[in-house]
């Protein structure tokens, strides 16, 4: 017996031995990553290529933030991620490295110890930075982080949360190293780009931490500062994994490292484009690029391409902010297309057109002046949602005395929101007939124009601290009026969708005072087909002699959700069209029942009549015995 068991337990060991070789030899490699869209990248390429090694592939894209991602490859939880230079030193507490091969050499040498290996670098460097809003760089005239320390009063950041953790290159570190005075601190998760930089754009942060291969950087008309004192490190990405995975699967780090350099800041950050401002999966983004760089072969049917909807706006519009936000609404809303943003003279024109889905137009596109000095409504557009506010600003050589003496007028294209203001504004001063409007279509060409005499002023319609007008009043000698300058007369008594308003003083450089003059409200816009029978988004339509698909009315729905991720405090001006979407719901009214004593006596006794009915219709009646003849009877 005791022979028996000693070959039963040789025998369970050995099964057992051959089960945890054959598990090994079954392991799949865990593929990790950061949680935002860079790092879902550079993962899903690490897999694939790791799959076509004959590798089976764990994916945990994404599975935390750096801490949690380097503590779970150190515990053998995953295998591999992507990792950067500047986050491995960092967190290690070893000393910034400015010079990229000596950042490498520390990198290494801190994680060889700890059984992990860093690979050759993709070839980018995504390192943090700051940046502003271009028009406060011109205000404070801000070039680096240093001077942010001259700006009076604490500055409020929004950043991602391990950036406000980060001990040595964080936000506490830096405020130490440069003497910034930190007041509130936004802190968002490290996938929400989006938030970082709607905080800025929406004036609740003065300063934010931003990757610089961000694929929204230069789509929102920020400014970066220069890190003057070399605070950052180098953030090159390379593969991280543990040196037993490279020993169980020889072929893996050869085959990562022919991704070695073949990608630079542009090609990430159109990479990451593609992900975030494209609505593209990541997945099919890193698969084709490694058939891109033919690393993968080319799919015999690749994913067809999304549709698209185009935003139409005009030149001036480019260095404001409002288009940003018209841009991302349209985004939230329809992720599932790509959007194109498209510079036009006359964005109301191309949306009725069909030449665009949507248009951001002030109150007074909606108008045009009649020959007998009415505004007449142009129709064929309504407001989905409100983005903002655009004001008159008059500009003029800062040596003209008399303005009331011009005879030409600077505006943007004909046709154009600066154009149908003017018009409107001299017809109300009664300045029509002896002042030129001249179109001045390129904003670098605003200040040479007022200092050659070529126009007299120049009248922009732009938000409050647009960054082009902050730029020309910045480089030219001119200075802004109110408006009662050209005249005496009310532009908005006259043409009611002209607000008056007010631009507080201080604005502007040199504006000691406030300026008076008039604001419209600007809504982004959507076609309105003239006969209206449509029952989807587009539908047969009629142009220059052939039939084409134009698109029609927006649906109440997808309006309504427009309106909704604009965020505005404001409803759209009454004196403008609106998308049934953004009406007010008006359920009908639920009519009262009112009883009379006399009435409800009747109905009381017809239902007790009714009740005695069904009783007695129902209700089983007592059987009756038959007579018998032998029965005594009782007469």
């Amino acid at each position: 017996m005791r022979g028996l068991r000693a070959c039963a337990v040789v025998a369970v060991g050995t099964l057992a031995m051959l089960a945890g070789g054959c598990a090994e030899d079954r392991t799949p490699l865990r593929v990790g990553s950061k949680d935002f869209t860079e790092q879902k990248l550079l993962a899903e390429m690490m897999a694939l290529l790791a799959e076509r090694e004959g590798i089976r592939v764990q994916r945990a894209i994404p599975y935390g933030d750096s801490r949690k991602v380097l503590q779970a490859i150190e515990r053998g939880v995953i295998d591999a991620y992507p990792e950067y230079s500047g986050t491995i030193l960092g967190l290690g507490g070893v000393e910034v490295q400015p010079e990229a091969e000596a950042a490498a050499a520390a990198t290494r040498a801190l994680l060889e110890p700890l059984g992990l290996r860093w690979l050759q670098p993709f070839g980018f460097e995504n390192r943090f930075a700051l940046a502003v809003r271009r028009d406060v760089t011109i205000r404070r005239n801000l070039q680096a982080i240093s001077d942010l320390a001259a700006v009076p009063g604490p500055l409020r950041f929004a950043v991602d949360e391990g950036f406000a953790r980060r001990p040595v290159d964080g936000l506490q570190a830096l405020a130490r190293t440069y003497g910034l005075r930190l007041g509130e601190v936004i802190a968002l998760p490290v996938n929400d780009r989006d938030g970082v930089y709607d905080a800025l754009l929406e004036r609740r942060a003065d300063v934010v931490e931003v990757f610089t291969t961000d694929a929204r950087l230069g789509d929102y008309g920020v400014v970066v500062l220069e890190d003057d004192l070399g605070f950052f490190p180098v953030y090159q990405a390379a593969p991280l994994v543990r040196a037993g995975v490279l020993k169980s699967w020889p072929a893996l780090g050869a085959s990562w490292s022919e991704l070695a350099g073949r990608i630079d800041d542009a090609v990430m950050r159109r990479l990451n484009a593609r992900v975030e401002l494209s609505g593209e999966d990541y997945r099919d983004v890193a698969r084709d690029f490694l058939e891109e760089l033919g690393l993968l072969p080319r799919r015999a049917a690749p994913p067809s391409p999304r549709g698209q909807v185009t935003l139409a706006v005009n030149s001036s519009s480019e260095l404001g902010s409002l288009p940003i936000r018209a841009a991302d609404a349209i985004r939230d809303v329809m992720p599932a297309r790509h959007l194109v943003v498209e510079s036009v003279a006359r964005p109301t024109d191309a949306v009725r057109q069909g030449k665009a889905r949507f248009g951001l137009a002030g109150a007074e596109e909606f108008y045009r002046l009649s020959a007998d000095g009415e505004a007449v409504p142009v129709g064929e557009i309504e407001a989905v949602g409100v983005v903002g506010t655009r004001y008159a600003h008059i500009v003029a050589p800062r040596a003209e005395s008399d303005p009331r003496g011009w005879t030409r007028l600077g505006v943007e294209a004909q046709g154009g929101s600066s154009w149908q203001v003017a018009r409107f504004v001299l017809h109300a001063l009664g300045l029509d007939d002896r002042m030129e409007l001249v179109t001045v279509h390129d904003p670098r060409q605003w200040g040479g124009a007022l200092e050659s005499g070529e126009i007299d002023g120049l009248l922009l319609m732009v938000e409050e601290g647009h960054a082009g007008l902050l730029k020309l009043l910045r480089d030219a000698d001119v200075r802004l009026l109110n408006v009662e300058a050209l005249g005496r007369g009310g532009p908005a008594l006259r043409f009611p969708f002209l607000r008056p308003a007010r631009i507080p003083a201080g604005t502007y450089p040199g504006q000691q005072e406030v300026l008076n003059t008039v604001a419209t409200q600007v809504v982004l816009v959507a076609r309105v087909p003239r006969d209206d029978g449509s029952v989807g988004e587009s539908g047969p339509g009629f142009v220059p002699g052939v039939f084409t698909r134009l698109p029609q009315r927006l649906p109440s729905g997808t309006a309504r959700k427009l309106s909704d991720a604009l965020r505005s405090r404001e409803d759209v001006d009454p004196l403008l069209p609106v998308s049934p979407g953004l009406k007010p719901e008006t359920p009908p009214v639920k009519r009262r029942v009112e009883a009379h004593p006399a009435a409800a006596i009747l109905n009381v006794a017809a239902i007790l009549f009714l009740l005695s009915m069904a009783w007695l219709l129902f209700h089983e009646l007592p059987s009756r015995p038959a007579l018998r003849s032998d029965e005594p009877r009782n007469d």
